[in-house]
């Protein structure tokens, strides 16, 4: 399911001009190219919502019986690396503007995740890939929500509330 969270997150960026990736295994920054955005999972921790998880019903449709919901608040942190070659037309210069285009994007991103605040790095040469590269952070809440299918012991998958499901 967290693989779902980053794929929105690629996608939306993408929908912006941004060229993004997810992180290793995907791919790595092609830092002779342009300006590039790894996106990654930083901290994850699932929150109860109290009272044995129950959250409420849904009316069901065509005179079917309701369904039960369930779910659980996700905290978590969207770790976003940004790569510059150096030279003009690019350099520290444009990782500081990518990371002004990165705090554009948080109302952008997929209705299931809910950005909080943005904190950006340093823009610093790294020697080792030859580029000039920042790290950003995203605080988001999402909310995973599931529906009994009638018994007690069994649940339908749990989705992201919102645009985002498990793709099961």
């Amino acid at each position: 399911m967290l693989d779902s969270f980053l794929d929105a997150v690629v996608i939306a960026l993408k929908s912006e001009s941004i060229s993004a990736f997810r992180e290793f295994p995907e791919k790595r920054a092609d830092v002779k190219t342009g300006v590039s955005v790894s996106v990654g999972l930083g901290d994850c921790k699932c929150v109860s919502s109290g009272m044995g998880e129950y959250i409420g019903t849904r009316a069901g449709e065509g005179g079917s019986d309701d369904t039960e919901l369930f779910g659980r608040r996700m905290e978590l942190t969207l770790l976003f690396e940004i790569y510059s070659p150096v030279g003009a037309p690019h350099g520290a210069a444009a990782c500081v503007k990518c990371t002004d285009r990165l705090r554009d994007c948080m109302a952008k991103l997929p209705s299931g995740l809910k950005a909080l605040e943005m904190e950006s790095g340093e823009v610093c040469m790294d020697e080792k890939l030859a580029c000039f590269r920042c790290v950003c952070t995203i605080r988001a809440l999402a909310f995973l929500v599931a529906e009994s299918d009638g018994t007690e012991t069994e649940f339908l998958d749990f989705v992201l509330k919102g645009t985002v499901d498990s793709g099961n």
